[in-house]
């Protein structure tokens, strides 16, 4: 990634066995992610807590759908 590349990012609302969302950013070829289990902020200067998980490939940027039983972050 050069200067003038822009940084993605991607907010996924996981309807997993405890609800969440996760935060992506895009950095050094990978998503640099977090699970944000309280829900977003609904004002301005509200804070959430955001939990540091293992980094994902840039393919999950665009993900959509259902992940199958037995894999990482199923459920």
């Amino acid at each position: 990634m050069n200067e003038t590349s822009p940084m993605r990012f991607v907010l996924h609302d996981h309807a997993a066995k405890h609800h969440h969302f996760d935060l992506r950013l895009e950095r050094d070829g990978v998503l640099k992610s977090w699970a944000v289990p309280k829900g977003l902020p609904e004002q301005a200067g509200e804070r959430r807590l955001a939990i540091a998980v293992e980094d994902h490939e840039l393919a999950y940027i665009t993900f959509t759908g259902t992940i199958p039983d037995g894999e990482y972050g199923a459920g």
